[in-house]
């Protein structure tokens, strides 16, 4: 079969013809219909959740949909033809947070799909069977591969934060994948919304694709702050700030425009960036700084059904074949790229 093959971290992407996977037991052969081509993968490709070189060759790619073509001994849940959707963490199903469903901070935590183990920038891909979850009807392939993480994590965000029709949400970088699906679920629970992002086009992007409910906001200007709070309803700024980018600059005036009592979320993983205000001013205005990590399985579920069933439209801006990944993720790292490009192989 034919695949995407990273030969160190950090390194170039090819693509070449390997030998097509066979599933272990508790494993499952999937047939690839559409993966996510996204800056996601491109920081575990620059080796940014990790880097170690026994990890290498890899094939990566985590964001995925398809249809189950064969199972390994031991499978029970799965067979062939079932329309799947994955979930990227390999957890261990049976510590008290997994058992609890928060198998996001699940403790026996034993990495990421297509980091230490080959994903699905590949015609097929194996894949643990407990790492799969039913597409619904009506979710076409390409909003499976939304569903897995463009989607699921903003779902997460939401509920880390109990984002309500009382909440003003401020989205950093609003116009990726992740930043236009948080505007549409939050707007969906009556918050209002702020989109900021630093080109017109970005915004445009983010104006065609939410409600009413969100108000681009351009990012650029040394005022950021003061305009983010003035465009709040009550001139106090947001509730909720959400930070997509891990830009230092951006995320201080998003901490400077925050209303007493908000909280600034941070999911990024730029592991050489450190943000830390002083400590007097989370007592002055009992503000929170908030990790939020990925998304349980069942979250991965509802996002997926939220598209199924129309209330969230999904945002890719285009499909490539196999061919054009490693031209995809160039334009990633020079910010050539909005919204999140599909990966038809």
């Amino acid at each position: 079969m034919n695949a995407v093959v990273l030969d160190e971290w950090g390194g170039d992407l090819e693509v070449r013809e390997v030998p097509r996977p066979e599933p272990d037991p508790g494993e499952v052969l999937v047939d690839v219909r559409a993966c996510g081509v996204t800056r996601t993968i491109e920081n575990a490709i620059q080796g940014g959740l990790s880097d170690d070189p026994g990890f290498t060759p890899r094939i990566p790619g985590h964001e995925f949909a398809g249809v189950v073509e064969a199972t390994g001994d031991g499978v029970t849940d799965h067979e062939p033809g079932d329309r799947v959707v994955s979930y990227f963490y390999l957890t261990c199903g049976t510590c008290e947070r997994c058992l609890r469903g928060d198998t996001n901070q699940c403790v026996n935590f034993g990495g990421w799909f297509g980091v230490q183990r080959d994903g699905a920038y590949a015609e097929y891909a194996t894949i643990p069977e407990s790492n799969l979850l039913a597409l619904p009807e009506g979710a076409t392939f390409a909003e499976g591969a939304v569903a897995a993480d463009g989607l699921a994590t903003p779902l997460h965000v939401c509920e880390r934060t109990g984002v309500s029709d009382d909440d003003t949400v401020l989205v950093l970088g609003a116009a990726g994948r992740i930043g236009v699906h948080l505007s549409q679920l939050a707007a969906n629970r009556g918050a209002h919304v702020l989109a900021a992002d630093v080109d017109d086009a970005r915004l445009a992007h983010v104006d065609d694709l939410t409600p009413d409910a969100v108000t681009p906001i351009d990012a650029r200007g040394d005022d950021f702050a003061e305009r983010a709070r003035d465009a709040t309803p009550f001139g106090d700024g947001p509730t909720v700030a959400v930070d997509t980018v891990g830009d230092l600059d951006t995320l201080r005036d998003a901490w400077d425009a925050l209303a007493m009592g908000g909280d600034l979320v941070t999911l990024t993983t730029h592991h050489e960036r450190s943000f830390a205000p002083l400590l007097k001013e989370f007592v002055v205005k009992e503000a929170s700084v908030v990790g939020s990590r990925y998304a349980t399985k069942d979250e991965v579920s509802r996002a997926a059904r939220l598209l199924a069933d129309g209330r969230v439209t999904a945002d890719y801006t285009d499909t490539v074949g196999l061919d054009e990944v490693p031209e995809t993720h160039e334009r990633i790292r020079n910010g050539e790229t909005f919204g999140m490009t599909v990966l038809e192989p």
